[in-house]
């Protein structure tokens, strides 16, 4: 009897880390992806700033 319960307890402890690895290895990825998505939208938005700066200064000089 006592062994079944310590068998039981070092599967079940033994799974749950399995899929907190499992789980946070996909969150980590989503993590990333949504950093480097952040990153690209950003740089997009400085440049679409840049852009209306310089044609705004040539519609002015014109």
């Amino acid at each position: 009897m006592n062994i079944t319960i310590t068998s039981y307890l070092a599967g079940f402890i033994s799974g749950v880390s399995i899929a907190g690895f499992f789980i946070g290895k996909e969150l980590y990825r989503f993590y990333i992806k949504d950093k480097v998505q952040k990153k690209q939208l950003h740089r997009l938005s400085k440049l679409n700033d840049n852009m209306k700066a310089k044609q705004k200064f040539q519609l002015e000089s014109n």
